[in-house]
């Protein structure tokens, strides 16, 4: 009735209307009934309409005005679909078919008003599609290279990944909902093909109670599925040049990457394949002897099918397989390739997921099984030799290790409209267990003066063997509150048992999304929550580590008394899971359509984090393993972006501070070791960054052009100065910092169509403006160098060409 109203006042006032119509499904293509369809102007200035999709999903819009509209589509037990540019032009009709996906229920709160919608969330996540991730400059085209692109995000110089502060191992990687961290180390554990990630997402405040054993950010990766359309997708297929002096030395790189993907029974059963191949040489500037190029060369699978048992019954098996080797490991300027290990490793991860709907309530059950086996082989069995200007001779560390972990997970998911507001109640469980073993050897070093005489010599004593197991138990509830158009909550409780520590653990949560603002222009967001950490699997086995003997030599060569034999010892009787509370608060504003301002301060206070302490009386020497370690960071930060359609541009800036105990268990015992073990300090943290300015984003020029630049400037990271006796002179950390860090990359490409087959050419360009970006610095005062700084990267070119079907 309203539709044919409004055709014919607009006949009679002479305007063309247009009309929009559509189809909207579940992820398996069956029809969805009941689905609330919103239309509004996508300048916010009204509602045009909404409309309750039938029996076959269908729903029509007439007598429309021609224009560009945003259409939103809400479904209880389905994610809300916004669709936005929509363009409608005066009579014509047009078409949107799409479908709904299932809810994944991250600690978004979303809040809707009458007109236009408003959506809230507390700490939203930051988002990366593959197809934002295809258009960005990527180093070695791996998902690892895209999350420094986030503001609070950086990377040590030996690859590894600070989320807001943190220590490498305090985050964890989720694919698809299953843990793939080392549970030895809490390192990123996985490859994947980028082909086969549908997006990347970073929650860098976890506030959702679903989310345990971990103090900083939770990175998932959400992988692609088969349709019913056959799908080729390739990465880039060119191998790029190693231009040395002139003259093409090889290949620097080579990482041709392919993915397919489409229905073993339309409508019911999909695959999906990705496979990469990948060969990178890393080169170190500065090298004053040997060898100067880190090699790697890995092969990445990842393997998944989707079954639609019935219309509401959906299971997903996921299969991935990542061997990789690396050649000269940790290779820099201080430390030449005869000093560095050759790292080999093999893993695979298996995971069968279920979703079930029933009513309003959604089933999710996963189970996940990983094993990662590595190993990091010194090249001789000789002394390595630590000297003023870095390590010589040979790596002083034998590590092999065996570790398999299991998952069994469940939860529950109940939407409840009530009259106090709708609620969507989450409730759900875990059980796990972990299990390595292997060696840890230590080989002989030599601590060296300026002359070349022995200083200290220091060897490992005992049985390499080690072995460890855990079993790790978790439970939640979480309510997601919306009171009416301009409040939402959310809340939850966490329970973890660690049979590592014996601890059980709660964890309460709280955030709060505030839109004063009916058009949703203003949010003010907050939350404070309590997280434990996981607990590394080999701190278990610390009193059966290797013993450390240290003996000093004089300056005639001869011993200066009894060697010094550290023991491994636990405190007290039981260690504690590591904890840490965090508060946010946060406000949002659009300045305009299309401008973003975001202003926010974060607060973490960490405690009960492992630290080894370092302690000397007389001939005998200890470290101490406790749970006396703590941390701090705080971090003001404005995020300012720019959106017109499908293109944006961020511009961020970060200032922060990052303190706590230096010598943290997971630091010193990481898979690549430091030859030199101090007495504990609290100072400000080796990846501490005061300022931190980026911008980056994807732009579409006219000719199908595409742009995604990229620019970061930041604060160099603070070193220790050493004494001649290989000490720190004065407190940790604070010896100096690196010159300031600024790097401007690009990538650049347009799109062809070559035989029906889409084609995109380019190219990618790292540090164009040539700065000098130290990696190493000569930190002992014994060295005649002492305060030189190394090993900046020159600028790069290559070239890109990838195809789509």
């Amino acid at each position: 009735m309203t539709a044919s109203l409004l055709l014919i006042v607009a006949a009679a006032l002479g305007q063309e209307t247009g009309k929009l119509s559509g189809r909207i499904s579940s992820p398996a293509g069956e029809p969805l009934a009941d689905v609330v369809v919103i239309l509004s102007l996508s300048n916010g200035e009204g509602e045009s309409g909404r409309r309750t999709t039938g029996p076959e999903g269908e729903f029509v819009f007439a007598g429309l005005s021609p224009g560009v509209y945003r259409l939103l589509a809400v479904l209880s037990g389905y994610e809300d679909k916004t669709v936005e540019n929509v363009e409608l032009a005066g009579d014509r009709e047009s078409r949107l078919d799409f479908s709904l996906s299932l809810p994944r229920y991250y600690e978004t709160v979303s809040i809707r008003g009458e007109s236009p919608v408003v959506e809230v969330a507390p700490a939203p996540p930051q988002t990366l599609e593959i197809e934002r991730l295809d258009l960005l400059p990527l180093a070695t085209d791996r998902f690892q290279d895209a999350f420094p692109l986030l503001p609070g995000v950086v990377r040590d110089p030996e690859g590894r990944l600070s989320f807001n502060g943190s220590r490498p191992s305090q985050s964890i990687l989720l694919v698809n909902g299953a843990n793939v961290t080392d549970p030895v180390t809490g390192d990123f554990a996985v490859e994947l093909p980028l082909r086969a990630i549908e997006e990347v997402e970073v929650n860098e405040i976890p506030y959702s109670a679903e989310y345990g054993r971990v103090t900083a950010a939770v990175a998932e990766i959400k992988t692609r599925g088969g349709t019913d359309e056959w799908d080729v997708d390739t990465g880039d297929l060119l191998p790029k040049l190693n231009f040395r002096d002139g003259k093409i030395r090889g290949i620097r790189a080579f990482v041709p990457q392919i993915a397919v993907s489409g229905p073993l029974k339309k409508g019911k059963a999909w695959f999906s394949q990705g496979l990469a191949y990948r060969f990178v040489r890393t080169r170190t500037y500065d090298v004053s002897s040997g060898d100067d190029e880190q090699i790697l060369e890995s092969y990445d699978s990842f393997t998944q099918l989707d079954w639609r048992m019935a219309e509401k019954h959906h299971l997903t098996t996921t299969f991935s397989y990542f061997p990789g080797e690396t050649d000269n490991l940790g290779l820099n300027a201080l430390t030449t390739s005869e000093a560095t290990p050759e790292f080999h490793s093999w893993g695979w991860n298996a995971a069968i997921s279920g979703r079930s709907m029933f009513a309003r309530t959604l089933v999710e059950t996963t189970v996940a099984v990983k094993h990662y086996d590595l190993s990091l082989r010194p090249k001789a069995e000789t002394a390595s030799r630590l000297t003023p200007d870095g390590l010589r001779g040979n790596y002083f560390h034998n590590l092999e290790r065996n570790t398999s972990r299991f998952d069994l997970s469940g939860s529950l998911t109940h939407s409840v409209p009530g009259v106090l507001g709708d609620h969507v109640l989450k409730a759900g469980g875990s059980a796990g267990r972990s299990r390595f073993e292997g060696i840890d050897r230590g080989l002989p070093l030599e601590i060296l003066d300026s002359g070349g005489r022995l200083i200290r010599r220091v060897d490992f004593v005992g049985d390499p063997d080690l072995l460890g197991t855990d079993f790790q138990l978790a439970a939640f509830v979480q309510d997601r509150w919306r009171l009416g158009p301009h409040l939402g909550v959310e809340a939850g409780l966490r329970y973890d048992y660690d049979q590592l520590v014996d601890a059980h653990q709660l964890a309460p949560r709280l955030a709060i999304a505030y839109a004063p603002d009916g058009a949703g222009r203003t949010v003010v967001r907050g939350g404070f929550g309590v997280f434990h950490d996981h607990v590394y699997l080999h701190a278990g086995s610390f009193e059966s580590f290797q013993r450390r003997v240290e003996t000093s030599f004089g300056s005639d060569g001869q011993p200066l008394g009894p060697p010094v034999v550290f023991e491994n010892r636990t405190a007290g009787e039981d260690l504690e899971s590591p904890r840490s509370t965090t508060w946010n608060v946060e406000l949002d504003r659009q300045l305009a359509e299309g401008f973003d301002l975001r202003v926010g301060y974060r607060e973490r206070y960490g405690s009960e984090e492992l630290i080894v302490d370092r302690t000397v009386e007389g001939a005998r020497g200890t470290l101490l393993l406790s749970s006396d370690g703590e941390s701090t960071h705080r971090e003001f930060g404005v995020t300012f972006r720019v959106t017109r359609g499908d293109n944006e541009l961020f511009l961020a800036y970060s200032k922060s501070r990052s303190t706590g105990d230096l010598n943290n268990f997971g630091t010193m015992y990481q898979n690549l070791r430091s030859p030199l073990v101090f007495e504990n300090e609290n100072s400000v943290f080796e990846l501490d960054v005061p300022h931190r300015l980026l911008l980056w984003g994807v732009w579409t020029l006219p000719k199908d052009i595409e742009i995604g630049p990229g620019l970061e400037w930041r604060s160099g990271f603070p070193y220790t100065v050493l004494d001649e006796e290989y000490l720190p002179s004065g407190p940790r950390n604070r010896g100096g910092r690196f010159p300031n860090f600024f790097s401007f990359d690009l990538r650049v490409t347009k799109g062809l169509t070559v035989k029906g087959r889409k084609v995109r050419v380019g190219f990618q360009a790292f540090n164009l403006a040539s700065h000098f970006n130290p990696r190493d610095v000569v930190a002992s005062l014994a060295s005649p160098r002492f305060g030189e700084f190394l090993n900046s990267v020159d600028m790069g070119i290559s070239l890109r060409v990838t195809l789509s079907k």
